[in-house]
């Protein structure tokens, strides 16, 4: 080979090492990057889209003041703190970024898959059964269920099999989708 082609060599590689850190640091910058938080909310029953209080808010009504009942468990709640030992009241999905903050109320059953007839809709992912998992209320409990999908279902990265109680801060992953019970 003549210095020229050798020359011309090194300046491709050199180009393509080049592509490839640029490549790199494009990932990267944005995995880092803080993505823009969209909030919604969409009641099961509603229709998709449908923005409504948060899921606190459309609990049952608490006891009347005047009620002894309802101080003994103030008391108990703050003892316990914010929170703590409550089932889930929502589902927020984290992943993928274009569905990220998409804020679902748990009331009454919802549904995940490929058909339009679901609560939350994952059309775009080959990973998704046509009707894939379910979360319904079990004795005021929030429990989710795999539907017997081809893929499964995975919370807090085990494999799921049957129902599990969803508690706060659990995790469900289903293909490239990831929601988080809060």
């Amino acid at each position: 080979m003549t210095d020229q082609v050798l020359n011309i060599l090194k300046f491709v590689l050199l180009g393509l090492l080049y592509l490839f850190f640029a490549r790199v640091l494009w990932a990267v910058w944005s995995e880092v990057r803080t993505p823009v938080r969209r909030q919604q909310i969409i009641h099961p029953q509603g229709t998709p889209g449908q923005a409504v209080p948060p899921a606190s808010a459309t609990t049952p009504m608490a006891r009347p003041a005047d009620d002894p009942r309802s101080s003994k468990r103030a008391k108990k709640k703050a003892a316990k703190g914010s929170g703590a030992g409550n089932g889930a009241s929502r589902l927020v999905v984290l992943e993928p970024a274009a569905r990220r903050g998409l804020t679902i109320a748990i009331t009454g059953e919802i549904t995940l898959g490929r058909d339009p007839a679901c609560t939350i809709v994952v059309d775009d992912d080959a990973y998704v059964s046509q009707i894939h998992l379910r979360v319904f209320d079990y004795d005021g409990q929030p429990m989710v269920e795999d539907l017997g999908s081809t893929n499964g279902t995975y919370h807090n990265g085990v494999k799921l099999n049957g129902a599990k109680l969803l508690h706060p801060g659990d995790r469900l992953q289903i293909g490239t989708t990831v929601i988080e019970a809060q």
